[in-house]
């Protein structure tokens, strides 16, 4: 079985959303949540799009070389998304709802990286786009 990179993620506690992720072969990470009624941020039974967003960039820090290595070896690093790029919504994410996110780098420049994003709903597409990061290291 495939290990589970969802804990190379630098979010703890209640912001630690992504609780599955893997890499595929073809180096995309594909990470996958259902969303419990009792999700904090839910609103009026759904999730609002940062949410959505927000659980994209899970997903792409979950499969960042830097931030894997970083978390194996115990340094204190993390990622920040500086930029979205043509972000589209085609539909919406409720209680109940299982949300599977592909994320796959498309550019890496020093500590910086891009990458496609795409979230489904039950299998249809809700969300696609261009996403940036950086990777910092904290004092």
């Amino acid at each position: 079985m495939a290990e589970n990179l969802a804990g190379n993620i630098p979010h703890f506690g209640l912001m630690r959303w992504l609780n599955v992720a893997y890499a595929q072969p073809d180096g995309a990470i594909i990470g996958q949540q259902r969303i419990a009624a009792d999700h904090p941020f839910l609103m009026n039974g759904r999730l609002p799009r940062s949410v959505i967003i927000e659980y994209i960039a899970q997903t792409a820090a979950a499969g960042s070389p830097t931030l894997s290595t970083a978390m194996a070896t115990g340094q204190c690093i993390s990622g920040m998304l500086i930029a979205l790029r043509d972000v589209t919504f085609y539909g919406a994410v409720s209680a109940g709802d299982t949300l599977d996110m592909r994320v796959g780098i498309t550019h890496r420049l020093g500590t910086m990286f891009r990458c496609h994003g795409q979230a489904f709903c039950n299998g249809r597409l809700i969300c696609e786009g261009i996403f940036s990061f950086v990777i910092r290291g904290d004092k």
